[in-house]
């Protein structure tokens, strides 16, 4: 196997181990055999890409709330890029987002070297590159390219190298079934019309005992209100064709800075997960910085307050499921 000129040999030497215990042809399944610049399926023969060295690119048609997500990512990817912006992202995270994240990780899923894990909508995959050293090895999956771009750097920058990259579909993955430990999506699911199938198809690539967290935006009063400067869509009959409409119909979706996003109910998040098969599914809330920057500062304190304290105006959920 030729081993592209621009890799340093352990970082494509891992990648390719990793390759056909993890990764398969979202079309077919089959195992895959990569080269400098091209991977191809030993079953349909389909070829993928090999991007910027080692990312690995699955590309295909995507539906048309999935296009305007990526559109909307990427832009924001691009211009963080150009500026700069990505570093001081990487630092107000691992200051002031990770240790919340990972305190409520480990709650469900004891971090350790025997354990694979997979970031959904990974962006610049900040999460997976502060743990990477505490598991066997951190995969990143995203459809915008610039996004990915960014996590490798940051990743070579430190030193990390147990790490693969994926530019695909979260809907139809190229890994093989029951083959992670530990899901996490922060703010990912939201973004799929038919959250049911993407739930499914994280239900199928976790091993027996493994675990998928997500955090998602609850639907309440906050989300009814203040989240719709940013095009929130209730997941809920008559709210969700209304938003649809106004967002989407009469705004041409350019208040939809995040893209196509649905706020759920508890009921509605433990039905989806039920039904992709999870059998132990806890649904809370979501602890994370709040900053509320688009508020004047004088109604700042007490919105805080109540988004901490009460139900009603939670920003997000953590919904955990366990296979």
């Amino acid at each position: 196997m030729d081993i592209p000129k621009n890799l340093k040999y352990d970082t494509f030497e891992f990648m390719t181990n990793n390759l056909s215990a993890l990764v398969c042809c979202p079309k077919c399944k089959s195992d895959l055999i990569i080269s400098q610049t091209k991977i191809t399926c030993t079953g349909c023969g389909a070829k993928y890409a090999v991007l910027d060295g080692d990312i690995l690119s699955f590309v295909s048609e995507t539906s048309a709330d999935l296009k305007l997500s990526i559109e909307k990512w990427d832009e924001r990817y691009q211009k963080s890029l150009k500026n700069g912006e990505y570093k001081s992202t990487f630092s107000y995270y691992k200051d002031e987002i990770y240790p919340l994240s990972t305190k409520q990780l480990k709650l469900y899923k004891k971090l350790s070297k025997d354990v694979t894990y997979l970031e959904i909508g990974c962006g610049e995959f900040i999460l997976g590159t502060l743990i990477a050293d505490q598991v066997k090895v951190v995969i990143g999956i995203d459809l915008c390219p610039t996004a990915l771009k960014i996590a490798k750097k940051m990743l070579q920058e430190r030193g990390v190298k147990n790490y693969l990259l994926i530019q695909g579909d979260i809907m139809n993955m190229p890994l093989k079934d029951s083959v992670i430990d530990l899901i996490y999506g922060g703010g990912t699911i939201e973004h799929f019309k038919d959250t049911q199938a993407c739930v499914s198809e994280l239900y199928r690539v976790l091993a027996p005992k493994g675990v998928s967290f997500n955090s998602v935006p609850f639907l309440n009063i906050g989300s009814l209100t203040y989240r719709q400067v940013w095009g929130n869509i209730p997941n809920f009959p008559v709210l969700k064709e209304l938003a649809e409409f106004v967002h989407i119909k009469l705004l041409g979706g350019r208040h939809m800075i995040f893209g196509y996003e649905f706020s759920f109910t508890k009921g509605k998040l433990q039905a989806i997960h039920s039904q992709a098969g999870f059998k132990k599914i806890t649904i809370d809330k979501f602890e994370t910085p709040l900053k509320f920057d688009f508020v004047p500062k004088q109604f700042r304190p007490p919105l805080i307050w109540l988004s901490i304290n009460h139900p009603a105006f939670w920003p997000m959920v953590r919904v955990v499921g366990i296979k």
